[in-house]
């Protein structure tokens, strides 16, 4: 079973709106820890620390200074992880206007990323010496997803119409 055919403009909208998405979670995660490394008196010191772990791969972090390059690599793939994550959101939103089981892979995706990036950070929590407690990762990162999701919920009104005739599960023609 295939599901809906999409013009071109329609394809080009979806993308649009998967970047999109990627980029307001980026940028809320990047913004609530400029916040919080405004707060410690060194704008930029996330980026720079897991710039350094994850795209330098060293072995201990500095947690003194900024490291401008490692800040650098790390914005990058910081954008591209979310852009990616946000094309999968909008792909998935698109496909849920016409069946509640991409809608219920939607809930698994928002669900299962908190304790993603949590996993992440707590794999380097040593080389990055404590920088990030539990508290701190999952109020960035459920406010980049409510954000997100608030997005992607009011750009397409066949979504959010279907989430609210089918539940999640059954089958549009059977239920009424």
């Amino acid at each position: 079973m295939s599901g809906p055919e999409y013009s071109m403009s329609q394809e080009r909208g979806a993308i649009r709106d998967g970047i999109t998405t990627g980029l307001i979670g980026a940028a809320v995660v990047a913004l609530f820890f400029l916040g919080v490394d405004l707060i410690r008196g060194v704008p930029g010191l996330t980026p720079s620390v897991l710039g350094q772990v994850f795209v330098l791969r060293e072995p201990s972090a500095v947690t003194t200074q900024v490291d401008v390059t490692a800040a650098l690599l790390f914005t990058v793939v910081h954008v591209l992880v979310f852009v990616f994550y946000g094309l999968t959101l909008a792909a998935f939103t698109r496909r849920g206007e016409t069946s509640s089981i991409a809608r219920y892979a939607i809930v698994a995706l928002v669900v299962a990323y908190v304790p993603f990036f949590l996993g992440v950070l707590a794999v380097a929590d040593e080389t990055t010496r404590g920088l990030f407690p539990a508290w701190s990762v999952l109020a960035a990162n459920l406010i980049a997803g409510a954000a997100m999701v608030y997005y992607l919920w009011t750009r397409r009104p066949a979504f959010r119409d279907a989430w609210r005739s089918v539940p999640l599960g059954a089958q549009a023609d059977v239920v009424n």
